[in-house]
């Protein structure tokens, strides 16, 4: 048999890439090397977070199935940021780990798809047009295309102390020949590196020495769709380093494979092992530990925040020194993962390789970290598989429209040089593409890529009918002669002053105005974003030959006047592309250059004075 698209790992890209190419009418392999590890979380049991869990509904409002997943076995939510405006918040579940996978691995046989246990060796065919895999096992499968979608598997490396042994994971081998074949190939592989943390048996923990973190209460959930919402509920607990952790860490720095070089990737600056805190910031010694339950029942804890390669030694003691863990037992030990990635360079917007017409990649294998960064990709490349099966053109995602747009353009144009995370500080319209409005956002995008169901589209559609018929609303005038749209600016303004100013609005469903109404309010900075990009487009040529140092422009994050520093680059449209350097820095660029302007002599050329076109404000 031949199949239509052949996914290479059971992880949250390959499950999210396998569902979406079945929803276009594809028949679908996924490949795995250990059936009953589909799904499952690797790392910390959460699913959202900053930006994360806005691209968590984007996925749902794809019709993919992590956002179901989420909600149908979540222990506790908690809306993040909740302090700060509601385009910058986040919305994040604790989950049932065990329940989350069984619940990905039901979704994948009920969606049609072939499950297939073995280790892919090697592409087949020639790489401009493969024709399937190779499988230690199973030989040559064939497929019109193929997804790789492979973590922290191809070629992967586990440290602890002086211990060191093959895998993605602990347990689980490493795609070893793959990685060479990839490389034989001519794609450019580089190393990146993660770590995970110790879990502790829950029994041995004094919980009531730790705070409680209990969940909030909110009828939120991450899928607009009619899924199922656990009742269950676990609190979290939060517990502190302190300076006896810090010393039990530094006494021990000798065998850490991180220190002493024997890692050679990269780990991600944002999630750094407690040794590199105990490096970088030798003045603090109280660090936050989030002790999380892995599941309903669950006998085993995850300590987040204290991810560690050191040896298991080490590792008892800086767990005792915790307040609260001072007769914990280990459960398993945390360890760092070297693997391989593909160089940006090698991607396209897509998500294609540039090297092939049918070979897409997602999750991981693309420089990223993160199960909701992973499903989103999965989404698309999936989706793009399929498209390519059909005859139909591969999609990319606009990144004013999106964080899946934004995060797309990140890794294909730009890259890194770390595993990169998807924040809100990315994506220079934010206030647009925010979680509550996810489902209006992409409904188009869902549609033009074929994965949206009859019945999504049935309710996208009422929803969009009902926002038209809010906006009309929101045009009348209440008491005072304010119209509804001049009301939504006013700092403070609630529902209930709307439906009080324009009763026909009490009709509306509460969520949707909400969202409308955030719309109205930040409609002004929208479109100046808008404008802001639009004016990155037209100065994009513009030289920056007169910049003699990058180091003292106030306007740049100190993580972009280094890159920029370092790469010193020719034009603002290259410095777009440097790794590290963000939208909004390009922004800053386009301010100080045009703050000297009015410092420039006579001998300046006009055309150059011209190309600074930047909107006032």
């Amino acid at each position: 048999m031949i199949f239509d698209v052949i996914v290479v790992g059971g992880g949250h890209a390959g499950i999210e890439a396998a569902l979406a190419a079945k929803r276009l009418s594809c028949s679908v392999l996924l490949i795995t090397a250990n059936l009953r590890r589909i799904g499952e979380m690797s790392c910390n049991p959460a699913i959202g977070g900053i930006a994360k869990g806005t691209l968590v509904r984007e996925v749902d409002d794809l019709d993919g199935m992590m956002g179901l997943a989420a909600d149908a076995t979540r222990l506790q939510f908690r809306m993040l940021n909740r302090r700060k405006g509601p385009a910058v918040q986040g919305p994040r579940v604790q989950s049932d780990s065990r329940r989350y996978a069984e619940f990905q691995h039901a979704a994948l046989l009920e969606g049609g798809v072939a499950l297939l246990q073995d280790e892919v060796t090697a592409l087949s065919g020639p790489t401009d047009y493969l024709n399937g895999v190779i499988c230690r096992r199973s030989g040559r499968i064939e497929g019109r295309t193929v997804v790789l979608s492979v973590g922290t598997f191809l070629g992967g490396l586990l440290f602890r102390g002086k211990e060191r042994w093959r895998g993605g994971r602990s347990g689980d081998i490493s795609s070893d020949l793959l990685d060479s074949d990839l490389r034989r190939r001519m794609f450019h592989v580089e190393r990146f590196k993660t770590g995970t943390p110790p879990r502790v048996v829950a029994a041995s923990v004094d919980i009531h020495a730790l705070e409680a973190q209990e969940s909030e209460e909110s009828d939120f959930s991450f899928s607009f769709r009619k899924g199922s919402i656990s009742s269950r509920v676990m609190p979290c607990y939060i517990t502190s380093t302190n300076a006896g952790t810090a010393e039990i860490a530094r006494v021990h720095m000798d065998s850490s494979p991180l220190m002493t070089g024997r890692i050679e990737g990269t780990g991600p600056r944002y999630c750094p092992s407690f040794e590199d805190k105990v490096i970088k910031f030798p003045e603090r010694t109280r660090h936050n530990v989030y002790v999380e339950p892995m599941g309903w029942g669950s006998r085993h804890l995850y300590l987040n925040g204290i991810s560690t390669s050191l040896s298991r030694r080490a590792q008892e003691g800086m767990v005792r020194s915790l307040r609260g863990f001072e007769k914990a037992e280990i459960a398993s030990y945390g360890y760092a993962v070297e693997y391989g990635y593909i160089h940006h360079s090698d991607l396209t917007g897509t998500l294609r390789a540039r090297q092939s017409q049918n070979l897409f990649t997602a999750g991981q294998i693309c420089g990223t970290s993160g199960y909701e960064e992973a499903a989103a990709q999965g989404l698309l490349a999936g989706a793009n598989a399929a498209r390519t099966v059909r005859g139909l053109d591969p999609l990319r995602p606009d990144r004013m429209e999106s964080y899946l747009g934004v995060m797309i353009d990140d890794i294909t144009a730009r890259g890194g040089n770390e595993p990169y995370r998807l924040f809100s500080s990315r994506a220079e319209n934010r206030l647009h593409i925010r979680q509550d409005n996810a489902d209006r956002r992409m409904h188009s995008f869902g549609m033009e890529l074929g994965t949206l169901s009859e019945e999504s589209d049935e309710r996208l559609t009422a929803t969009l009918a009902q926002e038209r018929m809010i906006r009309q609303h929101l045009q009348l005038a209440g008491p005072g002669g304010v119209t509804g749209e001049k009301l939504c600016r006013r700092p403070g303004a609630e529902i209930s002053d709307l439906r009080k100013s324009i009763p026909l609005l009490r009709e509306m469903d509460k969520k949707i105005l909400w969202s409308v109404m955030l719309d109205e309010k930040y409609s002004g900075y929208i479109s100046r974003s808008r404008r802001k990009m639009e004016s990155r487009q037209r100065a994009s040529g513009v030289r920056l030959d007169s910049i003699a140092s990058y180091m003292e422009i106030e306007e740049l994050c100190w993580e972009s006047r280094e890159a920029l520093e370092r790469e010193k680059p020719a034009t603002l449209a290259d410095a777009g592309r440097v790794p590290g350097v963000r939208p909004t820095d390009i922004e800053g660029l386009l301010i100080h250059l045009s703050s000297r302007c009015s410092t420039w002599n006579d001998t300046d050329g006009p055309e150059e004075r011209k190309n600074l076109d930047v909107p006032a404000g």
